[in-house]
């Protein structure tokens, strides 16, 4: 199975298998792989201020459930996060032209996995695929953004929004997609296609948040515009993927938006202006609300 696995990046899986070991636990999860590229992944910890790692690993043993009795080292097999975390990484070192699969490509393989804490807590350092892919490949690293204290749990609520539905939306075929929703005149589909609009909308605000002293628009997104675009019509798993694309590029965005943006005046519509923070904690909990009446 290891066969094109570097020294250094088998060497990585046998320490998770350690750190697994150690804290009683039966299966090599994520956060047991990620104590070990935290030592392992060179490409990483170069490219890192020197305190972050330290502080990931702080977050990490206290996301972990308290010590247990030790298991044996070799009855522990992976978890399935953890298969997937792998099946990605060869994915990866393919994309960038590699054969070999190495440590930075075990950490752009928990990059991917969207729906766990491993992912969120890189992401809230300014850790993300988009960034790091580049490192590995040969590009010098970018400045290394965090998200503003300010956002984080926003954007922290929005990212476990799209891990805990997207998935399970995506089972569903279009009949789903078109049974109504309570208390609205729309079909789940619709519902979605007006969240796909607000994400766009949200889109162009915070571009133009970032590059003006205030943010004005004419408005939300319109309830007429749902069946104008026929939202109706459109293939209920594409809908889908595309309202969690639009999340995720926002989240990639919010990442870049400065601490000193927090209290940017943004007037939408007729309504009394509200600072950026805000608005973007509201956007959240439209998406919340809309995708629980999707879900009901």
């Amino acid at each position: 199975m290891f066969e094109r696995y570097t020294e250094r990046a088998r060497g990585a899986i046998f320490l998770a298998r350690y750190e697994a070991s150690n804290r009683g636990s039966s299966l090599i999860e994520v956060e047991h792989l990620l104590l070990s590229l935290l030592k392992e992944d060179k490409i990483l910890l170069g490219v890192l201020p020197n305190d972050i790692p330290e502080a990931i690993r702080t977050v990490i043993e206290q996301s972990l459930p308290p010590r247990d009795q030790r298991v044996p080292t070799l009855d522990l097999p992976l978890s399935a996060a953890s298969k997937r975390a792998l099946a990605y990484s060869a994915e990866e070192a393919e994309r960038l032209g590699y054969h070999i699969i190495d440590c930075s490509h075990l950490t752009l393989g928990l990059l991917r996995i969207e729906d766990c804490a491993v992912a969120r807590i890189l992401h809230k350092y300014g850790i993300h695929s988009n960034w790091y892919r580049p490192i590995v490949g040969g590009e010098a690293p970018a400045p290394i953004q965090p998200i503003a204290p300010w956002l984080e749990d926003s954007v922290a609520s929005l990212e476990d929004l799209i891990a805990r539905t997207r998935k399970h939306l995506k089972r569903y075929a279009d009949v789903y997609g078109e049974q109504p929703v309570l208390q609205k005149s729309w079909t789940r589909k619709q519902a979605l296609g007006h969240l796909v609009d607000c994400a766009a909308a949200h889109h162009v605000w915070l571009a133009r948040a970032l590059t003006e002293p205030k943010l004005a628009a004419s408005g939300y997104p319109s309830e007429n515009w749902i069946s104008a675009q026929k939202y109706e019509n459109y293939v209920w798993q594409e809908i889908v993927d595309l309202w969690a694309a639009l999340n995720l590029l926002l989240i990639h965005v919010l990442a870049r938006i400065p601490e000193d943006k927090h209290d940017l005046e943004c007037r939408i519509g007729a309504a009394e202006p509200i600072p950026l923070s805000k608005l973007f904690e509201r956007y959240v909990e439209l998406c919340e609300g809309v995708v629980a009446s999707i879900l009901a």
